[in-house]
């Protein structure tokens, strides 16, 4: 898969860069405003999360052209989630926030998957159908 763009997390300025990159590319490719936004939003809560609970991190944004997808990598080196299924429970929070952003993230994208264990860092994968 072509990679398309990385960029590093570090402010929330980088989590702005990574939202408008990816609706850059989703508009170029002919989706619809709403799909855009869509998508745009759950990078952008992945993003957000990545800095705030993982210290920082790196998003990588990839074309897969032959399944028609963009898919979007979001990698930090931060604690870890304990428990995945539970962070993924609507109403969770660790932050004192509303515990919506997991899981919106995931029902604003096609794909989602996430990698995390205690120590070693969160990956979220997520993608959209173009």
């Amino acid at each position: 898969m072509p990679l398309l763009a990385e960029i590093t997390l570090a402010t929330s300025r980088d989590v702005v860069a990574a939202r408008q990159a990816v609706a850059r590319m989703l508009k170029e490719r002919g989706l619809s405003a709403m799909q855009v936004t869509r998508f745009a939003t759950a990078v952008s809560e992945i993003a957000r999360n990545a800095i705030v609970h993982g210290g920082g991190g790196q998003i990588s944004i990839y074309l897969d052209d032959r399944n028609k997808y963009l898919r979007v990598e979001c990698r930090d080196q931060g604690p870890g989630i304990e428990d995945v299924t539970l962070a993924m429970t609507e109403g969770y929070t660790t932050a004192g926030g509303l515990g919506k952003g997991l899981g919106g993230a995931k029902r604003l994208s096609h794909g989602f998957e996430i990698r995390s264990a205690p120590g070693e860092g969160t990956t979220v994968s997520m993608s959209v159908k173009l």
